[in-house]
């Protein structure tokens, strides 16, 4: 009851430094970037409200991406594996 994982297919996770600055050069061209000092409170908030939320998801998307490539391992074959040792 062996599965042959492929892991060539699993691609290089980036690195911390990396993932931000993809993360962010993508909120950056996607989300509106000129705040001018006389708007409105409320305006300014949902200003960067809507920057963060962007943020956040695309950082759930890129994680879950990452995530979501690794191979599922059964968990019988897991603890077989560990209490054997």
């Amino acid at each position: 009851m062996s599965s042959v994982y492929n892991f060539k297919r699993i691609t290089v996770v980036p690195s911390a430094a990396d993932l931000k600055e993809v993360v962010l050069s993508k909120t950056q061209r996607k989300t509106p970037t000129v705040i001018h000092r006389q708007f409105a409170i409320g305006r300014i908030r949902a200003f960067y409200s809507r920057k963060i939320k962007f943020l956040q998801q695309t950082l759930h998307d890129k994680l879950t991406d990452i995530i979501n490539e690794f191979p599922k391992v059964e968990v019988s074959v897991y603890i077989a594996v560990f209490t054997s040792v």
